[in-house]
């Protein structure tokens, strides 16, 4: 197994109609045979402890977007990447991420910009996968943004299996980490049970117990336009949105409560909250889940708290 080289610096979703659920046959061999939904060779589905990447740029922080299957990581990056392009900024794919003979990884990364920009919404939830990019203004890197297969944060057939490997090197890397951690409303559509959230729940808090003093924390309450608690185009009432996020994840912000005797008094948690939307995805007549974009107001808040716990 070979460890992530942190090495020196040069260098929602589309609700998922077909199952999801890995099936291997005797006919996968050969570990060069990679896997469309994952972005994975059958070796690294087969044991994700052999997943192999590599962050070389360990000055600039990264954002992970952290979450289960189908909570939205991938389409948060591409209505993300869609806003930043639009304001000027530079997102391009990091392609020394995942090994060189990694076919599959090259050409996401050459069709990155066309998949970000389609009206397919199957171009990018089910072809952007496992994916690290970077985020430049004027040439300068402001952030590196990790978009990474949920079933390896909580696996839904075994949710009480450790992180793989690659997880924990991310956890230990030098780099200055912001943890985007995701959560929805309840939808069935997701076959997310209430067994299932405190299972993801327990692996937020295990977590929790790893992260440095420099990593910041930011929940991600995704897909809010499905609850009532949208007023307007990026008005949220927040004090409602935190009660149902806590009242789905029972327990989930108990660890990061501020114990600060003073700050406290101004500041109950030490994370932020955000509500997102990425948009809509109208079905066409042949069947093609489409995707038009939300309003901006959403990218806009999400990218300020970014540049926040960056700059802190």
């Amino acid at each position: 197994m070979a460890d992530i080289d942190f090495g020196s610096s040069n260098h929602e979703d589309k609700p998922k109609e077909e199952d999801n659920s890995i099936v291997l046959s005797s006919s996968d061999v050969s570990s060069s045979i990679q896997d469309e939904r994952s972005g994975l060779s059958i070796e690294e589905i087969k044991d994700p402890n052999k997943i192999r990447v590599e962050v070389v740029d360990k000055e600039t922080p990264v954002i992970v977007l952290f979450g289960p299957p189908s909570c939205g990581k991938t389409m948060t990056l591409v209505r993300l990447t869609r806003y930043l392009q639009g304001k000027n900024y530079t997102v391009q794919p990091i392609t020394s991420f995942r090994p060189s003979y990694d076919s599959h990884y090259s050409q996401m990364c050459n069709d990155f910009n066309s998949m970000i920009n389609s009206d397919n919404a199957a171009e990018s939830t089910s072809k952007i996968n496992f994916m690290l990019v970077k985020v430049l203004k004027g040439g300068k890197p402001i952030c590196q943004i990790l978009e990474g297969p949920g079933e390896e944060y909580i696996d839904p057939k075994d949710p009480t299996r450790l992180f793989p490997k690659f997880v924990y090197s991310i956890i230990n890397s030098e780099n200055r980490k912001i943890w985007a951690i995701m959560v929805v409303p309840d939808d069935r559509n997701m076959r997310m049970d209430n067994d299932f959230r405190m299972n993801y729940v327990t692996k937020i808090h295990d977590l929790k117990k790893r992260l440095k003093p420099t990593d910041k924390v930011v929940f991600i309450f995704n897909k809010i336009d499905k609850t009532e608690l949208v007023l307007s185009p990026g008005v949220i009432n927040y004090r409602y949105a935190l009660k149902e996020v806590s009242d789905l994840y029972r327990n989930v912000f108990v660890p990061f409560k501020n114990n600060n005797p003073i700050t406290k008094l101004w500041k109950e948690n030490n994370f932020d909250f955000v509500g997102f939307q990425t948009g809509d995805f109208p079905k066409a007549a042949d069947g093609t889940v489409t995707f038009e974009q939300g309003p901006d107001e959403y990218p806009y808040k999400l990218w300020e708290i970014f540049l926040k716990c960056i700059r802190g």
